[in-house]
């Protein structure tokens, strides 16, 4: 360059030559005998170059705002580390609603052209993102060797029609927490694992006062998510190979008329409380920890926040999976959460991949999956001392490893079926809507929503 010709010896940190000469004093004195158009580009070229400051939106819970400080710990270290060895990158965050008001908010700033460079998106958004064409396919940044270290079955998920559109960094197991010596003063030394034994559970509970279990009844993910685990297990389908909604016909209408009928069931017997309707998982909890509740329905996400609620649960809950009629086995649910780009600009796309990949390396990411409770996507993560040796742990693999894990469909269509599903719920627990009548609510819902979206 003629600024290393000009001065051999800059000391560029503290902008002066060997002289004593500032750079600009340099520039100036070079300005006499350079051509304009050569002074221009030398004063460009000795500028200090500017960071990128790198726009990411996250639902509070994956930030240094994170309600836990573990969690808020965890997200400062990872973002200073990643400045550190990136000094060219500044993150700036912004929190989000982390529930179904963030997908509204982020296919709204979709069409005003708002976007972040980065995002932590939930995998059930990703089909319905991609269809904005503002969601970057990351095939060219994230390779086959590297992709290959994640579960299949999560890549797949957030892969339509061959594109990779995000990275995922978890999933959670929807299941039944329980404390083990509440099981046992009902007199069962292991959980009930078929439905006859969860019955004479039930009732044994009942017989103490106690409701036998709470499911979150309110028209939010959490619901939807506990139903999806019974429904597949039951042999339900939500959507054919094009994408379309067929969870209201045949077999499909069969597996969710007998979910809704399974809640009401548990209702009209008085193991579980109507009020649940009004309730998510967050609301459960209280119930739990004051011995009201023998079991809740949570995910795994949810274990730290218990523990630190109730530090002496820690060690001592048990889990176990939905216990169905016929004793059909429910079918974990492969989602969670997963980091997508927006940027389009090859220096900004390049820059939030570098975040994204410093992220999820199995010994940063390793680190927020066990403060979060998360189930790991990545096998080396599995093989950590804390999955292979915590009990909680343990039982969860042997759950999955027994029962499977299915990914979410890749159809932008499922954000509108959680919806609907869900949002029928508090009225089948009170007895205003008949499980019959709930799929057909949920199936007129959700074929309107498949209309307009077909036809955009």
């Amino acid at each position: 360059m003629i600024y290393d010709q000009i001065l051999p010896f800059s000391d560029r940190m503290g902008g002066k030559d060997m002289r004593g000469w500032t750079v600009g004093a340099t520039i100036a004195r070079a300005a006499r005998w350079l051509p304009a158009t050569l002074v221009a580009g030398l004063v460009a070229a000795t500028a200090p170059a500017r960071a990128v400051e790198l726009s990411l939106w996250s639902p509070p819970f994956f930030t240094p705002g994170a309600g836990l400080p573990a969690m808020a710990d965890a997200y400062r270290d990872l973002y200073a580390r990643f400045e550190a060895e990136n000094p060219g990158i500044r993150i700036k965050y912004e929190v989000i609603p982390g529930n179904v008001e963030a997908l509204r908010h982020y296919l709204t700033a979709a069409g005003a052209n708002n976007l972040p460079d980065v995002a932590l998106l939930d995998a059930s958004w990703v089909a319905r993102l991609a269809q904005t064409g503002k969601l970057q396919a990351l095939n060219d940044l994230w390779t086959a060797e590297n992709r290959a270290k994640v579960l299949p079955d999560a890549v797949a998920m957030v892969t339509i029609d061959g594109r990779v559109y995000t990275v995922p960094f978890h999933t959670s197991l929807r299941a039944l927490v329980y404390r083990r010596a509440t099981l046992a003063s009902l007199g069962f030394e292991q959980p009930p694992a078929t439905w006859d034994r969860f019955l004479a559970y039930a009732e044994a509970a009942k017989a103490k006062g106690l409701h036998a279990i709470m499911y979150p009844g309110h028209g939010s993910a959490h619901t939807m998510l506990h139903m999806l685990s019974m429904f597949w297990g039951l042999g339900g389908e939500l959507v054919d190979g094009e994408g379309r909604p067929v969870f209201f016909e045949g077999r499909s209408r069969e597996a969710l008329e007998t979910v809704y009928a399974t809640y009401r069931m548990l209702v009209e017997k008085g193991y579980m409380p109507a009020s649940v309707g009004t309730m998510d998982e967050t609301a459960l909890r209280p119930f739990f920890y004051s011995g009201e509740n023998a079991m809740s329905a949570q995910s795994t996400s949810s274990l730290q926040q218990i523990y630190a609620d109730r530090p002496p649960f820690q060690g001592n809950l048990g889990i176990m999976s939905h216990p169905l009629p016929g004793d059909a086995a429910a079918k974990p649910v492969l989602g969670g959460w997963t980091y997508g780009i927006f940027a389009s600009a090859p220096d900004r796309k390049a820059a939030a991949w570098k975040f994204v990949e410093f992220a999820t390396r199995p010994e940063n990411l390793g680190r927020l999956n066990v403060v979060h409770g998360h189930l790991p996507v990545q096998q080396a993560i599995w093989e950590q001392d804390h999955y292979r040796n915590d009990p909680l742990m343990v039982a969860t693999r042997r759950i999955l490893e027994t029962q499977g894990m299915r990914p979410l469909p890749t159809a932008p269509i499922y954000p509108a079926i959680a919806a609907a599903w869900s949002q029928q719920m508090a009225d089948v627990l009170s007895g205003r809507t008949t499980p019959a009548r709930a799929v057909e609510n949920a199936r007129n819902q959700v074929q309107a929503e498949f209309r307009r979206i077909s036809n955009r």
